[in-house]
């Protein structure tokens, strides 16, 4: 199975190398998952650019160095175009999302059309999760689940065929492309594999005002559009 990752980055230049060790030295073990990781930095100042550039001397990486901070959503889009391969994957690069899971994320493509990460299946966890984001995550997933009925449709780590976004116009500029793929995708069956979700520990979350209302934006869009509301 040959494999696209695309990691979008903002000032993660000390959690990649950590991330990038444990990620490919959990896919070693897997002789029939052919991984690439492609790195999509958005001009951060601590120099992430340049350590994703180093950490591509050791490991089957590409990186994309864009002028300006553009978005998680726009990060992952140019991520997949970059990609000529037929499973693409997407997870966050400040270790929050735990690769332990990701070679079953990638074998369930066998029978499933898309792979999920969900932080609220029965087996999942949520390590040290303050309050206010707690409630504003709740909040955000009780909007998106009008669209669908996966249990984490906001999560940010998941894997799909290409044939689930051929063809389609991916819009959200945002940090919740999944759901946007849910409510336009060519698919028929998803998978959701529990995690234990890990609160970084180097740099600060890039979750600010402009991206819930970016979300925001995104639901109301969703809305008007009457054809959404009769996806089965």
């Amino acid at each position: 199975m040959k494999v696209s990752l695309v990691i979008p980055t903002y000032n993660e230049r000390n959690n990649l190398p950590l991330l990038l060790n444990e990620l490919f030295d959990t896919i070693s073990a897997c002789k029939d998952i052919d991984l690439e990781v492609i790195i999509v930095d958005d001009n951060s100042p601590d120099g992430t650019g340049l350590m994703a550039k180093e950490m591509a001397k050791i490991y089957p990486v590409k990186v994309v160095h864009r002028k300006s901070k553009l978005g998680l959503g726009s990060a992952v889009m140019e991520g997949f175009a970059l990609s000529d391969r037929d499973y693409l994957g997407v997870m966050d690069g400040d270790l929050s999302h735990d690769p332990s899971i990701m070679p079953t994320l990638i074998s369930s493509l066998k029978d499933y059309d898309i792979s999920i990460g969900s932080r609220f299946q029965k087996s999942s966890h949520i390590n040290n999760w303050r309050l206010d984001r707690k409630i504003i995550s709740n909040l955000g997933v009780c909007l998106a689940k009008l669209f669908t009925k996966v249990s984490d449709p906001l999560s940010g780590y998941f894997f799909l065929h290409r044939r689930v976004i051929d063809g389609m116009s991916l819009t959200s500029s945002g940090y919740k492309i999944l759901l946007e793929i849910l409510v336009k995708g060519h698919y028929s069956k998803i998978k959701e594999i529990p995690f234990i979700f890990r609160n970084r520990e180097v740099g600060s979350s890039k979750l600010y005002w402009k991206e819930y209302i970016l979300f925001i934006k995104q639901i109301l869009v969703f809305l008007l559009k009457k054809n959404f509301f009769n996806r089965d």
